[in-house]
């Protein structure tokens, strides 16, 4: 009896031990799925913090790579409105430097030799290149419009020798004035002071305009303004005061001549181009303005 009370107590025990045992290991793998269910999420939630934090990293650097492109861009487009602004004054320059003003028209009537002398040459130079002294031009000058019209009266002179000088007042202005189409500077402006001959002396030339009033060709129809007249009465005060002219916006005043050794029946034109460069060229046989009535030629001065 004490045997079998011993094996049951045994097998008791045995079961005890087996039932703690399955237990302990039924605890633990609850725990353990307990753990794995508790940490699995914030495993995922650390992945896609991380996988955000990567994301934004790349948004960031995406975003900065804009802004630096951007950046350029705008440097570029600076650059280019910059250029086209050069460019657009190169394109004003280049225009004005093609513009031709036409100023007057020379026409020669008919050449002559003083009567009584022997060693008359008419029309003719010599191995110099001097014509003879002994030969009348008689010219016929005429102020003109853009289209050729003439303004004012034609007026006529007798030249000695068959070179033919014009000589002018000259006026520039700076570049600037140029570039804004300043409609009193955007090109030169000149008055014609007198005209005479090879054998002449410039002293001694027939008067064209006169200084103080604004030249026929640049009437416009108007009255002179308050600036031209301060440039065409002062003017050689203003070439000689550099802050005077400075104020003018004026980059050079000052005296210039034109010649022409001219044959009978030609007509000459005479330009000014917008740097204040003057020419004469022949443009053809006789065209004398129509004028019934010209002034005849004052006595030189």
């Amino acid at each position: 009896m004490g045997r079998v009370s011993d094996t049951v107590g045994t097998v008791n025990t045995t079961l005890r031990t087996l039932l703690m045992l399955v237990l302990v290991g039924g605890a633990g793998i609850g725990g353990y799925k307990a753990y794995e269910l508790y940490n699995e999420p914030r495993k995922q939630l650390s992945d896609k913090q991380a996988e955000l934090d990567t994301t934004l990293e790349s948004l960031k650097k995406a975003n900065s790579d804009l802004a630096e492109q951007k950046q350029q861009i705008d440097d570029l487009n600076t650059k280019l409105a910059e250029t086209q602004a050069e460019l657009e004054k190169v394109e004003v320059r280049m225009r004005l430097l093609k513009v031709q003003r036409r100023l007057a028209r020379l026409t020669v009537l008919e050449q002559h030799e003083i009567a009584g002398t022997e060693s008359a040459q008419p029309a003719a130079a010599d191995a110099e290149g001097k014509s003879s002294t002994n030969l009348v031009t008689k010219i016929e000058f005429v102020e003109v419009n853009e289209k050729g019209d003439p303004i004012g009266e034609a007026r006529q002179f007798d030249i000695i020798g068959d070179m033919v000088y014009v000589d002018y007042l000259r006026v520039t202005f700076d570049d600037k004035y140029i570039e804004e189409s300043n409609l009193d500077r955007s090109t030169a402006i000149a008055l014609f002071q007198r005209i005479f001959g090879e054998h002449q002396e410039a002293a001694e030339g027939y008067t064209l305009d006169t200084v103080g009033t604004r030249p026929t060709a640049y009437g416009r129809g108007t009255e002179m303004s308050e600036f031209e007249t301060k440039i065409w009465s002062d003017f050689w005060l203003i070439a000689n005061d550099k802050d005077r002219a400075a104020e003018l916006g004026i980059h050079a005043a000052h005296a210039n001549a034109i010649g022409m050794r001219v044959r009978p029946g030609m007509t000459y034109e005479i330009e000014l181009r917008a740097t204040g460069d003057m020419t004469i060229r022949p443009i053809g046989e006789q065209r004398a303005a129509v004028n019934e009535n010209p002034v005849p030629a004052q006595p030189p001065n």
